[in-house]
């Protein structure tokens, strides 16, 4: 017997594609892979030192308490039973790192003395300098290649990062600069309330407009906490942006999506923990088996070991683990941004500034003398009506 046209058709299957039902779970997890890629951890972990060592001379200049700063090239420590005694190092998450950038803002608030303000104020300088560069370059690096499914070349990451320096340094500045020109008024009404008597009332007086500034100043600081990394991303990735474009964007995606940008934040913590967390095995395996070697070979152990190289090769790891946690803040960071950017934008992923320098042209060539009718002189033809108009007749030497 023949079977049935009803048999013999073919049921289709259904599959859910996740990587179209969720767009935001593949920046999510190329956010790790991206993240701890040695490049970057070594170009973060460079920066760590630089960043240390400028802390160092500004608490030397200004003589200002720097506690807090000593864990900028060491990550939190997060103690936890593992088998064979490998327990992994803990590593910053991004609520962390974003506690170790604006360190200097609110010891300057919590402490407002005039060292501790000119420590805090060159410190965020040395700090926006260095990172507003290393941050780009890593954002840029993670934004192409989320986006566009292609890795940026670092020769081309770092051209652009430096044409746009300024402007990340300045998408960061400019709040914070608007804030400290606004605190002139009660700092000047601070100093009018000394005068004896009268100084008092007329300062009390003058501060009840003065109050209201609040909501500027809150704006201002607002953008500066919760969006410097977002104008980072948005400055690196649209096509000639510049800093009035990253903090347009960066407040705008704030303020419109906050849910959006919590979530992102949720899932970004969680996701270090898991990144860092294999990093930190593997990081911690190896400096295991290399520790041990050498305490076979050596009569004293590694971590006992007295030489000025002592503590250099026993922060190697912790180091690393630091700058793990700078790199994945910044990759994490791209993601984040060019999902809310899709969300508020509808700008798809792909949408990404690919600036190539200009090449120069090579000169045109000559075009060929056409006749009157139109048809082209043959090469033979032209050579000779070429050489003999250039050679001369025989009595015009007389």
């Amino acid at each position: 017997m023949k079977d049935s046209p009803v048999d013999s058709v073919a049921t289709p299957k259904v599959a859910i594609d996740w990587y179209r039902a969720t767009p935001w779970w593949p920046l999510a997890s190329q956010s790790i892979v991206i993240s701890w890629r040695a490049t970057h951890i070594l170009l973060c972990a460079a920066a760590l030192l630089v960043t240390q060592v400028w802390l160092d001379v500004c608490q030397g200049i200004f003589g200002a308490e720097t506690a807090g700063f000593h864990e900028w090239v060491t990550p939190l420590a997060r103690p936890q039973p593992f088998p064979l005694g490998l327990a992994p190092q803990g590593t910053d998450s991004p609520l962390t790192v974003w506690e170790k950038f604006l360190f200097p803002v609110f010891q300057g608030l919590s402490d407002p003395t005039l060292s501790g303000i000119a420590f805090c104020l060159s410190s965020m300088i040395g700090i926006i300098a260095i990172w507003s560069f290393v941050g780009g370059c890593l954002t840029r690096r993670s934004v192409v290649e989320m986006g566009t499914k292609m890795t940026a070349p670092w020769a081309e990451s770092i051209r652009l990062v430096l044409r746009r320096w300024q402007s990340i340094a300045w998408s960061v500045t400019m709040p914070s600069g608007l804030i400290v020109l606004i605190a002139v008024f009660p700092l000047f009404l601070g100093w009018l309330s000394n005068i004896p008597a009268i100084g008092p009332w007329i300062a009390g007086l003058l501060m009840i407009p003065v109050v209201f500034l609040c909501i500027g100043i809150g704006w201002c600081a607002a953008i500066t906490l919760f969006g410097f990394p977002l104008s980072v991303c948005a400055i690196v990735t649209e096509k000639g942006a510049d800093a009035y474009d990253g903090i347009s964007r960066s407040a705008a995606y704030t303020f419109q999506r906050p849910l959006t940008l919590a979530l992102c934040v949720i899932a970004a913590q969680f996701l270090s923990m898991v990144g860092g967390m294999l990093l930190s095995i593997v990081l911690t395996t190896g400096f295991r088996v290399i520790e041990a070697a050498f305490d076979i070979g050596s009569f004293s152990s590694l971590r006992d070991f007295e030489s000025m190289w002592g503590p250099i090769l026993r922060g190697i790891v912790p180091l690393l683990l630091a700058a793990y946690g700078l790199s994945y803040f910044w990759t994490a960071s791209a993601a984040t941004y060019l999902i809310l950017r899709k969300d508020v934008d509808h700008a798809e992923f792909d949408l990404v500034d690919m600036e190539v320098e200009e090449r120069k042209s090579l000169p045109e060539l000559p075009k060929a003398d056409l006749p009157k009718g139109g048809a082209a002189v043959p090469a033979s033809d032209s050579t000779s009506s070429d050489a003999k108009s250039i050679a001369l007749p025989e009595n015009t030497a007389e």
